[in-house]
């Protein structure tokens, strides 16, 4: 049995670690912060989703910013999918209150499993992207249903935005850099709006989030293309393997 002290080191270790593959890999690793609130920390999912908005903002602001460094963020299309977003968070925030906690279970246990999905076949599949034109009712269509799962599932919802952007035909660098830009505001209306409709568990979320907030000193001396080839199928599996603790 872990001590207090040695949870909280895990805890902080894991918003580290999570804090990594958020800012390089853009959706998907902030669901991390869900699975490690439900699955570990022991929190109900109704807590774990408006608590892992707030902790994983800033892990989501500074790898947009380093997204944007490096000129990987398509502005005109996650521009179009944040217009279309808006009104799926609204009602994916306001709705979340009323869903019962097992049917919350199952949809969150779904969305992890087909995110992971998602995640493992962008990184097979990466080297054929090439980016190409698209619709704007397909930028939309993405955009709605993110939004809607974001607001439900939290950032557990943040690969399809990734898996929407690579459709569209974004390379894999431009997706990730893309959704970076997406999720933080996407993150920052429904964490407005859970504000208002959920109760947070502040505790939990300030140590996931300090491990999250030191990213910034780790990252710079890592090889991003490097643990970016490694991370991502893990990450992948990662996300499956809550997705199937939530229906245990």
């Amino acid at each position: 049995m872990q001590s207090k002290g040695e949870f909280t080191t895990f805890v902080f270790l894991s918003g580290l670690l999570i804090g990594i593959f958020v800012s390089l890999i853009g959706g998907g690793g902030a669901a991390l912060y869900l699975g490690v609130l439900t699955s570990q920390v022991g929190l109900a999912t109704a807590v774990a989703v408006p608590t892992s908005l707030i902790v994983a903002l800033p892990a989501l602001f500074f790898g947009f910013i380093t997204q944007l460094k490096i000129k990987n963020v398509n502005f005109k299309i996650g521009n179009q999918m944040i217009i279309a977003a808006v009104p799926g968070i609204i009602v994916g925030t306001f709705s979340a209150q009323f869903i019962p906690q097992q049917l919350y279970n199952w949809i969150v246990g779904t969305i992890f499993l087909i995110m992971g999905a998602m995640v493992l076949i962008k990184y097979v599949h990466h080297s054929k992207q090439t980016t190409a034109g698209h619709q704007p009712w397909q930028a939309a269509f993405f955009g709605l249903l993110s939004g809607l799962m974001v607001g439900i599932g939290g950032l557990s919802g943040g690969a399809t935005t990734a898996a929407g952007l690579a459709i569209l035909g974004l390379t894999a660098v431009e997706a990730a850099g893309t959704a970076t830009y997406v999720l933080t505001v996407m993150s920052t209306i429904s964490l407005i709006g859970h504000l208002f409709t959920s109760t947070f568990a502040w505790q939990s979320g300030l140590v996931l989030m300090i491990g999250a907030i030191i990213t910034p000193l780790v990252i710079r001396h890592l090889n991003l293309d490097k643990v970016n080839r490694v991370l991502t199928p893990f990450l992948g599996l990662i996300i499956i393997y809550f997705g199937i603790k939530m229906f245990i």
